[in-house]
C-alpha cells in the first residue's frame, strides 16, 4: 500500500513538473535558446525531497508572503512554495524555478493568474537581502513542458502551478526579470 501511494505521489509530482515546461518563453525563439542549468536536478532526484527553508517570497499585488522550501517533491509543495533544487538562487544569474499549489494545502499560488506585467516580486537571497523581480510574462503550458525550468540567458524567476484552479490539466506560468540585486555597502 505504501509503495502504491509513493508511486501515485511520484506520478503526480512528475506530471506537475513535467507538464509545466512545454511552451517556449517569450524571450526564447527556439528550443536551442533554452538549456537546463548544469546543477538543475531531475524532478525525481532525492534532493527534491529536502523541504529545508531556503528563502522567502513576497508579492504585494496578490498579498503573498511565504517561505520557500527546497525541492519540488509533492511532500514539499504540499507545505507551501517550493524551489526546484539546483536552479538558480534568488539574485543569481539563472532561472529561479518555484512551484506551488493553487487550491489545496496552503495554496500559496491561489492568485498567480492575477499577476500583471510590471507587478513586483521580492525574493530573499542567501544572506537575507531582498532582490526584486518585475513580472514580464504569463502563459499556460501542458504539464509535460519542462523547458520552463531551463536557463534563458538572463536572471529570471519562473513560478508555476496547476491551471485552471481545481484542475491539473494545464500549468500557469509567470516569469519575472531581475531588476534589482543585492544592496551595495
Amino acid at each position: 500500500m505504501r509503495l502504491v501511494r509513493s508511486a501515485i505521489r511520484f506520478m503526480a509530482v512528475f506530471g506537475l513538473v513535467f507538464s509545466t515546461f512545454a511552451a517556449l518563453p517569450a524571450m526564447a525563439t527556439s528550443s536551442e535558446d533554452v538549456t537546463p542549468s548544469s546543477s538543475r536536478q531531475p524532478s525525481f532526484h532525492r534532493t527534491q525531497q529536502s523541504g529545508v527553508v531556503v528563502s522567502r517570497i513576497r508579492i504585494p499585488a496578490i498579498d503573498l508572503d511565504e517561505t520557500i522550501r527546497s525541492g519540488i517533491a509533492l511532500s514539499v509543495i504540499d507545505r507551501g512554495v517550493a524551489q526546484w533544487a539546483g536552479t538558480s538562487t534568488p539574485g543569481g544569474s539563472g532561472n529561479v524555478v518555484l512551484a506551488g499549489h493553487r487550491t489545496t494545502h496552503s495554496r500559496p499560488f491561489w492568485n498567480l493568474d492575477r499577476l500583471d506585467n510590471g507587478d513586483l516580486i521580492y525574493l530573499e537571497d542567501g544572506d537575507g537581502f531582498e532582490v526584486m523581480y518585475k513580472v514580464s510574462d504569463s502563459f499556460v503550458v501542458e504539464p509535460d513542458e519542462l523547458w520552463i525550468s531551463y536557463d534563458v540567458g538572463k536572471p529570471i524567476v519562473t513560478m508555476f502551478a496547476c491551471h485552471p484552479r481545481g484542475s491539473a490539466r494545464y500549468r500557469i506560468v509567470v516569469q519575472a526579470d531581475l531588476i534589482a540585486g543585492r544592496r551595495i555597502a
